[in-house]
C-alpha cells in the first residue's frame, strides 16, 4: 500500500529496486539443523551449486577466470569495482545482490510433513540472473543440503508483492521453463500506514544482526546471554550503507540523499525497551577452510523519539535485504512495527 511522505525522502531511494519470490518447497524428511546455522547453510550449498552448474573450471579462481565478465557466478557471489568506477573503489567488497530467508528462522528444525517457503530477495540489475538462481535451487533439491543430504522438491516459485502475499508463478514442479517475471519494489512500495507520523518503533532482530558502529549501553538478559541493544543512529546509519551500496551497484546509481542528515536525526531517537540476546556462531569457508564469526543480537528493541517517521524508509528497506554484515547469510534480518 502506497503511504504519503514527503516527496523528497522516498525519491532520493528510487535508484533501489528490489524483486521479492516466494520458493515453495518440500522436505523428503525433517532437516534437523539448530535455526542459528540454517541461514548459513543455506547460503553456502547455494552457492556452491550454482557454481557447478556455471563454471568452466572449479579449480580456477574467479579473479583469474578469463570468462569472468560474462559469467553470472562472479557478478551474483564475488562483484568487484571496476576501475572506471573509482568513486566506490574504497568498497573493496561490495554487497551480494540477493537474500535467502530461512522458512522457520526461530524452529529447532524444519518439518517434512508441511509445506515450506524460502524467502529469495533479488537486487535490481541482478534479476536478469533470476533463471539461475531457480535452477540452482532446484538442483540443490536433488542433491540434499547438509550433512544428511537432506532432499526437497522445489513445488512453485512466485513473485511476492510489496503486502508479502504471492503473484505469478515463475516457475512450477513439472515444467523445465522459468519465466522472467518481475515486480520491482523501491523504497515507496514497502511503507506502510502510520509510517509517516511514527514516533514509536518496535524493531525485532529475528537472525542474528551484527550493526557495528555504536550501541545504547542498554542490556538485556536473554537464553544465550547479555546483548547490548544497537543505537537506532547506528541501525538506520548501516541499513542507508547497505542499500546505497546495493543502489550503486546494482541499481540506478547512489542513492540522492544526504547521508549525515539521515545519521543525526536518528540519533536522537532513544531505547524504550530492549529483550535481547547475543548469539556467538561461525560459518567455516569453503573456499578458504578457515572459520568466520557471524553472531549478532537476537530479540527485540523499541525506539522512541521524533526520528523515528523520517528513518522508516530505511527500516523498510531493511526489512527486505536486511541490514549490517552477512545479510547475504541471512543474518540481519529485521521485523519492524509501528507503536505509536
Amino acid at each position: 500500500m502506497l503511504v504519503t511522505m514527503p516527496a523528497d525522502d522516498l525519491d532520493a531511494l528510487d535508484s533501489l529496486a528490489i524483486h521479492r519470490y516466494r520458493v515453495d518447497l518440500a522436505l523428503e524428511r525433517s532437516l534437523d539443523v539448530p535455526a542459528h546455522q540454517r541461514a548459513v547453510l543455506w547460503r553456502g550449498a547455494f552457492g556452491a551449486v550454482f557454481r557447478s552448474l556455471v563454471c568452466h573450471d572449479l579449480g580456477l579462481a574467479c579473479e583469474a577466470c578469463p570468462l569472468r565478465t560474462v559469467c553470472p557466478f562472479p557478478r551474483v557471489f564475488a562483484p568487484s569495482v571496476f576501475e572506471t568506477r573509482l568513486a566506490i573503489a574504497r568498497m573493496r567488497d561490495p554487497p551480494r545482490p540477493f537474500v535467502l530467508s530461512d522458512p522457520h528462522p526461530a524452529a529447532p528444525s524444519l518439518p517434512s510433513d508441511a509445506p515450506l517457503a524460502l524467502g529469495l530477495t533479488v537486487v535490481g540489475t541482478a534479476v536478469v540472473e533470476l533463471p539461475y538462481f531457480v535452477v540452482a535451487l532446484r538442483r540443490l533439491g536433488d542433491d540434499g543440503i547438509g550433512r544428511g543430504r537432506t532432499r526437497f522438491r522445489i513445488d512453485t516459485v512466485r513473485c511476492v508483492d510489496a503486502e508479502g502475499l504471492p503473484g505469478e508463478a515463475v516457475y512450477t514442479r513439472g515444467s523445465d521453463l522459468v519465466r522472467p517475471v518481475r515486480v520491482p519494489m523501491r523504497a515507496r512500495d514497502l511503507m506502510r500506514p502510520g509510517d509517516e507520523g511514527a514516533g514509536r518503533v518496535r524493531v525485532r532482530f529475528v537472525t542474528p544482526t551484527d550493526v557495528r558502529g555504536g550501541s545504547t549501553g542498554v542490556t538485556a538478559s536473554g537464553v544465550d546471554g547479555h546483548g547490548e541493544a544497537p543505537a537506532f543512529g547506528v541501525l538506520v546509519r548501516r541499513a542507508r550503507d547497505r542499500a546505497g551500496a546495493l543502489a550503486t551497484f546494482f541499481g540506478g546509481g547512489p542513492l540522492g540523499h544526504d547521508p549525515r542528515a539521515v545519521g543525526a536525526a536518528a540519533d536522537g531517537v532513544t531505547v524504550a525497551r530492549a529483550e535481547i540476546a547475543r548469539t556467538e556462531i561461525a560459518r567455516r569457508s569453503a573456499r578458504t577452510g578457515l572459520r568466520h564469526p557471524v553472531g549478532g543480537v537476537v530479540g527485540a528493541v523499541v525506539y522512541v523519539g521524533a526520528g523515528v517517521a523520517g528513518a522508516m524508509p530505511w527500516l523498510r528497506l531493511a526489512e527486505a535485504i536486511g541490514v549490517g554484515k552477512h545479510a547475504t547469510f541471512g543474518n540481519g534480518r529485521i521485523e519492524v512495527a509501528v507503536l505509536g
